[in-house]
């Protein structure tokens, strides 16, 4: 099964090192990156190009439209099996890995989605936390 990790960004250079970071470190490798870009000047290209060796990043530039276009952009993109979106966000370290024993368990499953947990930086680090992003009391 060929995975495909899609991060659809604009603006967040400040962000990218720590969520690129936890996809250079999951325990089950995606075998591709596509990273939907919206320029904006802060440096976001540069930060992705420092992580072309630890991970294979197919950048597309969105020079117009908004965010569900970025999102159309990523999966015309993608070549993988399953696409696994993280936005700008980290992903916990075996993601990638239970994603995929996931969807081999259930074959005719098509999408799967996941909690998530809020965490904070402190000192140059993520700290992550177990207090949900969203709980039934939070409107949608």
């Amino acid at each position: 099964m060929k995975v495909t990790v899609v991060i659809v960004t604009y603006r967040r250079a400040w962000a990218l090192p720590y969520l690129l970071t936890s996809v250079a470190s999951q325990t089950r490798k995606p075998e591709e990156g596509v990273i939907v870009l919206k320029p904006s000047g802060d440096g976001s290209e540069e930060v992705m190009r420092s992580f072309s060796s630890q991970l294979p990043i197919k950048l597309v530039v969105q020079e117009r439209g908004n965010f569900t276009d970025a999102v159309q952009m990523a999966i015309d993109n993608a070549k993988g099996d399953v696409i696994l979106f993280l936005d700008d966000a980290v992903a916990e370290k075996r993601w990638v890995e239970k994603y995929e024993n996931l969807f081999n368990s259930l074959p005719n499953v098509s999408g799967i989605s996941g909690t998530t947990y809020k965490a904070y930086i402190e000192s140059g680090m993520v700290v992550k936390t177990y207090e949900p992003f969203y709980d039934e009391t939070t409107p949608r």
